[in-house]
Formats: C-alpha cells, structure tokens, sequence
C-alpha cells in the first residue's frame, strides 16, 4: 500500500488534463443529491418526519448515481475514456436494482451499527468502503457476496483509508469556509485518491505488487 501523499500525488496525475470533465460531472452530483434533495424536501419543511421522509426517499432514488459517480472516478484513474454522463450509467440495463439494493443494504448495515455507537458505524461504512467498486470490476457479483469481499480485502486496512480522509481535513474546512464551492475541486481530488486505494488494495488482495507512485 501506498502512503497518504503517494495517493494524493497519483491523483493529481490521473486529473491532469481531465479536470473539466472530473468538475462537471462533481457538479451535476452535487446539485442532483444535494440541491435537489433540499428542493425535494422544502413542501414537507413544517414536518420533521416528512421532510426526513422525503430525502430518504430521494437518496433511494439517487443510489445508482452514487455508484456512477465512484465508479467514474475509477474508470478515469485507469486511464479510460470519460465523459461526465457516465456517472449515470447505473440507471443503465436494469443495474439500477443490482445498485440500488446494495446501496440500500449498505445504509441498513452501517446505519444499525451506528444506533449501537457511533465508532462501530465508523469502521463499518470503512469496511463496507469497496463495495462500489467491486461491483464495477464483478458484474455477477451480488450485493451481499461484494459487501463480504469489502470486508476481508479491508481488514487490517480500515485505519490506513481513514487516515487518507483525515489528511483531507484542510481542504475539508476550507471547503466549508467557501460556502461549500472548494468541494467542487476537493470531490475530485478525494474520489480519485480513494480509487487508487482500492486499486492497490485489489492488487494487495490478488498477490500482485502495486505499482509506485510517481515523483513530483
């Protein structure tokens, strides 16, 4: 496995020259599962449980264009063409069920935990964390059968992939401090270095060695 910078180095390399792309679809993300969350829930704002009701709802909904938007991270760090619509493909030849029940069955399992404390719902979403992109890489694979391969490429790993969110935690504030705007740029940044953590981690899980990160 690489170190936090080698992640964050091999990130930027993979975005050179295809940011616009990578900023385009972040946006268009961004807009669907937050803005139009919020949209979708100002007519029940009088009612807690409604207005709760009615983002669960939208994020069932918006399953399958989160895995689009993980997987249009990895596609790019492999170097394959992309385009920003591409994170719309899991609404593609019925995927959306396969998606969309994993996604839910993930919510459910890290959503339990966490109603025990929050530290459990933790590890849990980091060992759940692979689940997008096996799916990607196993298209026969069922929820259940990635989640479980999640778990065992993940033990002895959780902690090193949450020190790479931690490491973001600068560019996090910072994001915050703009009004949420730096997030269009930190997404990115953030999605592809956790994209070629799975990739090592797949190679780790594999017995193949990974490849070096590149020089500054």
């Amino acid at each position: 496995m690489d170190t936090n910078q080698g992640y964050k180095n091999r990130a930027l390399a993979s975005l050179s020259g295809k940011w616009d792309k990578a900023v385009i679809a972040t946006v268009i993300y961004l807009v669907i599962t937050v803005g139009v969350s919020q949209v979708v829930s100002l007519p029940f704002s009088s009612s807690i449980a409604g207005s709760g009701s009615a983002s669960f709802i939208w994020t069932i909904l918006c399953m399958p264009l989160m895995w689009g938007f993980c997987v249009f991270f990895l596609n790019l760090i492999r170097g394959k063409e992309i385009e920003w619509d591409s994170i719309f493909d899991g609404y593609k030849n019925g995927e959306w069920k396969r998606v969309g029940g994993t996604y839910l069955l993930l919510y459910i399992y890290v959503i339990l935990w966490t109603l025990l404390l929050i530290i459990p719902g933790i590890i849990k979403a980091l060992s759940y964390s692979m689940t997008p992109y096996i799916m990607k890489d196993d298209s026969a694979i069922s929820g259940n059968a990635a989640v479980e391969k999640s778990m065992r490429m993940m033990d002895g790993h959780k902690m090193d992939l949450f020190w790479l969110y931690l490491s973001f935690i600068g560019w996090i504030i910072l994001s915050i401090i703009t009004f949420g705007i730096g997030f269009i740029l930190l997404e990115p940044y953030m999605d592809s270095s956790v994209a070629h953590f799975y990739e090592d981690l797949k190679k780790e899980h594999e017995g193949i060695k990974a490849e070096p990160a590149p020089a500054e």
